[in-house]
């Protein structure tokens, strides 16, 4: 009994309460065709009745309005609502095309809150429009969000299409059109109509792959069918929709559509919660509404009026709080007579809204709900999302951060890149037997850019077409024409999607597209010809001109026919043969002419003598003529070393500077290329003196590719050097045995994979060209293409260039070879006529002998040799071979002492006699 009587005791406590409840009624104005929100309206009102969370009780009084109607309809209309003495007004939406509700409730101090997008608001309007809020987002906040997205994306060049009948579409687009203002050559501007033919207007932006449509959600459909035809539905192509109620355009019609495989963002307003995946309709509890045969689509308005309604309630019940709120005693009478003070409480309470802050709040469907000074919302959140999957991208938030949203989506599409590249070896080269064949796509080309995107496709799954620029350019900027050409060209334009060569990341560059990290590192240094000249056999004799060999040559023949004679009149040159014998019979002077020849040849040669002269006279000519063979040694020898020098050192240049300091040599570059542009730009003075050199030059320095700087190289033999990048000046040298590359590296430089600004795909490349760095494929690769396959040229590696090899001295060992022929030779005959002698001294047959000669020749540890072949010879006969030994040896003595017949010999041997130690004639004694 006691339950029941406390609960009979509750039930009539909260009867009581709800009796004293007041009621409090508030307006909305609506449109004829805008049921729903009328709807909408009722079932937020209810439901906050229902929650019994105030001390009052909302009781809505609703007008509705066609669209054809005046302002003094709505005047009227907006009077009647204060004559029932409502706290607030709400709307009209913004179909309403007058101000006049706002003013009146500036006028009387009612409360009006807008949920729909309005116009701008200048200086004048803001001061009859100061009891009105708008829950819609600010424009141009709104614009700055946009503006932020777009930069995010990295988008440079874009259109911007908007509908030229929508009013506020320029405020809403300020930013973007800001921008065309400034870059006009790359941000294009579109507009159109409802029911044009927009076939036109899209093919005046056929190609275009960036587009910002701004539009209503029931022309989307129709808007991008007819796009199709002209190229703006591709895979590469991107679609900004900057309608908050884009995802109420049933884009997902679309998503089977072949042709249509662009990438579409949107944004919507950022909601508290999933709003976005139900239906609210379909949840009646959420409206406290019965559900309805036919669900109507739920749109952006019906969420903002949620906020509305919300908004006031909650400002209402903080003021009821501390203030009994009673309801106005306002007139819509404006003349003197019936004028009446505006209803304080009002601007109390719209204060009180203003001051609001829905950050954090879960009451409202919106987020970060707040408000300026003017009504105007500054405070909100937007949802970057793809519409066609229905998923989250991105937040903006009004502080112009964008975070990125975690979620996985499964993409089924295999993505097909373009790549923009040019021929040139050895990166990208056309396969001859392709060619031929007529064979087109992927299978037609070869070289290390083929492999690397080869690789990078296989990691990232893609697919890929090689697509060659016309113009064979790697991307030069046209002041002229504003425009960039050759792979930078097709990469802005949205013609490729990436572009590979031996392209340079320059800072120019870097401001049009966006690269990936290096694939290879490199510098600038100089290609030159190998001016190699072949060793002569006779190099040896290079330092002297012929006629100086031809007079040294008749001085040594001449010389020594004088020491002959010299020798001869002089008396101490005259000597006994035999020492011992202290009376001998005859004198005999050792300067013959071999011995002469000798000493002279030895003196010239610095080889010293164990044969000097004894006469005063004699050492006198000796002396004078060594000072003839101190001077032309070491006159040889000094020119042979500076002969040396200079054939090792073909020009006298090895690095860039020495290169600029000489006019002999030409040189040059590629015309616009990185290297162009980095003599150009360059503020040192050696490279800034080159570039003008290369400017100024009477023929043109330059060369419209690396290949026909090659050439000119190997054409001008010497005359021409080319500055060209380390990598490809490599892969010539390594093809080409007759260039050399001079001096070292300068310049540091990087080659990586270009592609658009904002591109999604060049975190995945940069992270797998890493990959392929850490493993060791670019390496291999490079070695691939950069090695030689016939064979690599034989260099001289040798650490000192000015080494003489076996070419420079070849000639003197040829020298000596002759000499040692000659002496062997002559050897050879003598030993032949010493056999043949002593065979027949001996009695014995010629091969005996010369068998019995060669065996002791032949054992060379022995070095005694026996005097007859046979032990048993008879000693006459060795007496006999003796005796003719000494006469042989006495004739060739006294034979070197003059060139005299024998018979004066022996006359003079005859009438000489010795008397007291010198030698006199016979007449003498």
């Amino acid at each position: 009994m006691l339950k029941y009587f406390f609960s009979l005791l509750l039930a009539c406590f909260c009867v009581k309460n709800a009796q004293a409840l007041q009621p409090l009624n508030i307006g909305a104005i609506f449109f004829e065709n805008e049921l729903d929100l009328e709807r909408t309206f009722i079932a937020t009102v209810e439901s906050i009745n229902a929650a019994r969370e105030t001390n009052f009780k909302l009781l809505p009084l609703i007008r509705r309005v066609s669209e054809t109607d005046g302002s003094l309809i709505l005047q009227r209309e907006v009077c009647d609502l204060i004559d029932n003495s409502v706290v607030a007004i709400f709307g009209p939406s913004s179909k309403a095309d007058s101000d006049i509700v706002s003013v009146i409730c500036n006028a009387t101090g009612i409360p009006h809150i807008e949920f729909d997008i309005s116009q701008e608001e200048t200086g004048e309007e803001k001061i009859n429009h100061q009891m009105t809020l708008s829950v819609f987002p600010a424009q141009l906040i709104l614009s700055k969000a946009y503006s932020d997205i777009v930069h995010s994306n990295g988008w440079r060049k874009f259109t911007i299409v908007y509908d030229a009948d929508d009013p506020k579409a320029p405020t809403r687009l300020q930013d973007l059109l800001q921008l065309r203002d400034i870059h006009n050559d790359v941000v294009r501007v579109r507009q159109f109509r409802r029911g044009d033919e927009y076939r036109v207007m899209w093919k005046s932006i056929k190609g275009e792959r960036r587009v910002v449509l701004d539009c209503e959600p029931d022309l989307l459909i129709d808007l991008l069918n007819s796009s199709i035809p002209f190229d703006l539905t591709g895979q590469f192509n991107n679609l900004l929709l900057t309608n908050l109620e884009a995802h109420n355009a049933n884009l997902e019609v679309l998503r089977d559509n072949e042709t249509f495989a662009l990438n579409i963002t949107a944004a919507r307003l950022k909601m508290n919660g999933n709003f976005y995946n139900t239906n609210p309709w379909q949840q009646a509890s959420l409206y406290n509404l019965d559900e309805l045969p036919e669900q109507p689509m739920r749109t952006l308005l019906h969420d903002l009026l949620y906020d509305a309604v919300n908004l006031f309630t909650n400002a209402l019940r903080n003021v009821s709080y501390s203030y009994q709120i009673r309801p106005p005693r306002v007139r819509c009478d404006f003349s003197e007579y019936g004028r009446r003070q505006p209803w304080a409480m009002g601007r109390y309470i719209h204060r009180v809204m203003l001051a609001t802050s829905g950050v954090n709040n879960t009451d409202y469907r919106t987020s970060d709900l707040q408000f300026g000074e003017d009504g105007q919302r500054i405070n909100f959140g937007i949802e970057i999302f793809e519409p066609l999957d229905n998923y989250g991208i991105a937040f903006w938030d009004t502080k112009g951060q964008i975070v990125p949203q975690h979620v996985v989506v499964s993409n089924l599409k295999k993505l097909r890149y373009r790549v923009a590249t040019r021929i040139g070896e050895p990166y990208f080269m056309e396969i001859p037997e392709m060619v031929e064949q007529n064979v087109t796509g992927n299978e037609r080309y070869e070289g290390y850019a083929v492999d690397l995107i080869k690789e990078l496709a296989e990691r990232m799954n893609f697919e890929y077409i090689f697509v060659p620029v016309a113009d064979q350019q790697y991307g030069k900027y046209d002041p002229t024409t504003k425009q960039w050409n050759g792979i930078i060209g097709e990469i802005i334009n949205n013609d490729a999607h990436m572009g590979i060569c031996d392209l340079t990341i320059t800072q120019a560059r870097r401001t049009a597209v966006d690269f990936t990290v290096p694939f290879m590192q490199l510098g600038v240094s100089i290609l030159a010809y190998e001016q190699t000249v072949e060793p002569k056999a006779l190099a040896f004799l290079d330092p002297f001109r012929a006629e100086v060999w031809i007079y040294v040559l008749i001085a040594i023949f001449v010389i020594s026919f004088l020491f002959v004679v010299s020798a001869r009149i002089a008396e101490d040159e005259w000597e006994n043969p035999h020492p011992c014998n202290k009376d001998p019979e005859l004198l005999e002077n050792k300067w013959g002419l071999f011995n002469t020849f000798y000493l002279t040849a030895a003196s010239i040669m610095q080889a010293g003598c164990d044969m000097l002269p004894k006469s005063a006279p004699f050492r006198t000519f000796t002396a004078m003529w060594w000072i003839i063979a101190v001077i032309i040694p070491n006159s040889y020898t000094a020119n042979l070393a500076a002969f040396l020098t200079s054939s090792k050192m073909v020009n006298s240049i090895t690095d860039l500077k020495s290169l600029v300091d000489q006019n002999e040599v030409k040189f040059g570059t590629l015309k616009g290329g990185s290297t162009y542009n980095f003599f150009s730009e360059s503020n040192e003075t050696v490279y800034r003196l080159a570039f003008e050199m290369m400017k100024n030059a009477e023929v043109s320095a330059y060369t419209k590719d690396n290949k026909e700087g090659v050439e000119r190289v190997l054409s001008k033999a010497g005359k021409y050097m080319f500055l060209m990048e380390t990598t490809s000046l490599e892969y010539n040298i390594e093809r080409h045995c007759e260039l050399r590359m001079v001096g070292e590296k300068f310049g540091e430089k990087h080659y990586a994979i270009a592609v658009p600004f904002g591109a999604e795909y060049r975190y995945n490349l940069s992270v797998n060209i890493l990959k392929l760095s850490e493993t060791g494929k670019l390496f291999e690769m490079k070695n691939k293409w950069w090695k030689n396959k016939d064979g690599a040229c034989e260099k001289n590696d040798d650490g000192d260039s000015s080494a003489m090899g076996f070419a420079e001295v070849r000639g003197i060992f040829y020298t000596l070879f002759l000499g040692l022929f000659a002496a062997y030779f002559l050897g050879i005959c003598e030993f032949l006529m010493h056999v043949h002698s002593r065979a027949s001294e001996e009695k014995l047959r010629f091969k005996e002998v010369f068998v019995n000669e060669m065996r002791f020749v032949l054992r060379i540890w022995n070095n005694r040799k026996p005097v007859s072949c046979t032990p048993t010879a008879s000693l006459s006969a060795s007496s006999r071979r003796s005796s003719n030994r000494t006469i042989k040896s006495s004739k060739k003595k006294n034979s070197r002492q003059s060139s005299s017949s024998s018979k004066e010999l022996a006359e003079l041997a005859s009438i000489k006699v010795k008397k007291n130690g010198r030698v006199v004639k016979e007449d003498d004694v």
